[in-house]
């Protein structure tokens, strides 16, 4: 009897460690998961905020993967243009960041000469870039050389508000682009924006980023620029795309006053005006964002909206409880030591 009852608890045991173990992961794939679903930041730097851009940079570059400055324009003969503070900007990153961090150059298709106002996100101009092999080969000649004069790890194309009948044009010139970035080593990136159309096959190989913001701004009353309403309705619909996506916030704001002027405030600026107005910092819980009112001295209302810290938490808590981990933001330059102290955080060690 001894032996029967001794047969049955060794079985018992057996089984009940056969079940355990098939429930607890190994520790490698615990901490390869844990790191997969670890935030993944970048950050632009603008050409034309270049010394606290590069300053919150070195503030908070252990929590950061990519740097993007931004940018590369058009002149008037549809060839690439670096400004001398795009230059500039390029040359102090490189020289500060280029061992830890890849070093990614943004083209944005505004359009400018000296004659002229410029042209922002020009579509007459992507048409000409676009419309046949020949156009789209020597656009890439230029990007190449622009690779070659400026020694940088990545290019970023930031086109927008591309023609519906240019949309199959543009994805060959990504292809091809693609393409001869590779013989290079050089890695690709694409950003797009929320009106894209995601049911569009995109080429396999670059890196693509959504812009999950302008919801309100210049062209708008007051508000914030995501909401979390609209950013189900824009992982809905990247949620069709081919590619996996990462997602790009906006930091700062404007302010609105009741004639009808907008201006865009940083961070800093928006939060040294409420320190200033003595105003009641509010926060809206459809967006996360921060928001005040106060009365001028000639009795004019101003309403700022602004993402601080908090918000930009909140946004990226959402998006990654629905599985995207990679963020990027838009912009460095005016960012609080709040801010700053919470990307330096996001470290990938």
């Amino acid at each position: 009897m001894k032996k029967i009852l001794g047969f049955i608890c060794i079985t018992l045991l057996l089984i009940i460690t056969a079940c355990s173990d098939s429930k607890e992961a190994p520790v490698e794939v615990k901490e390869g998961l844990k790191n997969k679903n670890k935030l993944q930041l970048s950050i632009w730097l603008p050409e034309w905020q270049k010394n606290s851009a590069i300053e919150d940079v070195k503030n908070s570059q252990q929590g950061l993967q990519d740097i993007r400055v931004f940018g590369a324009y058009f002149n008037s003969n549809d060839q690439l243009l670096l400004t001398e503070d795009a230059i500039e900007m390029l040359k102090q990153t490189q020289q500060q960041f280029n061992e830890t961090h890849n070093i990614i150059l943004t083209l944005i298709n505004d359009y400018i000469t000296d004659n002229s106002p410029s042209v922002q996100k020009d579509s007459a101009l992507l048409h000409r870039l676009l419309q046949d092999t020949s156009s789209r080969q020597q656009h890439i000649d230029n990007i190449m050389q622009v690779v070659e004069q400026y020694d940088v790890d990545g290019i970023e194309i930031d086109y927008e508000k591309i023609a519906k009948e240019d949309i199959p044009k543009y994805v060959l010139f990504l292809e091809e682009l693609y393409k001869q970035l590779s013989k290079k080593d050089i890695s690709l990136h694409v950003v797009l924006e929320p009106r894209f159309p995601f049911k569009v096959k995109l080429p396999d190989g670059p890196n693509y980023t959504v812009m999950a913001y302008n919801v309100h701004g210049y062209h708008s009353g007051p508000g914030a620029k995501a909401t979390f309403s609209f950013l189900d309705d824009l992982l809905k619909k990247i949620g069709k795309s081919n590619q996996n996506l990462a997602i790009a916030f906006a930091t700062g704001g404007f302010e609105w006053m009741n004639q009808g002027k907008t201006v865009a405030l940083t961070e800093i600026e928006a939060e040294e005006l409420l320190n200033k107005t003595k105003a009641v910092k509010q926060r809206d819980k459809a967006s996360g964002a921060a928001y005040f009112t106060y009365l001028d001295e000639q009795n004019v209302t101003h309403e700022i909206w602004y993402a601080d810290q908090e918000t930009l938490e909140q946004w990226t808590a959402y998006v990654q409880k629905k599985s995207y981990h990679d963020v990027v933001l838009w912009r460095a330059g005016g960012l609080s030591s709040k801010t700053l102290q919470w990307i330096g955080k996001q470290s990938a060690e």
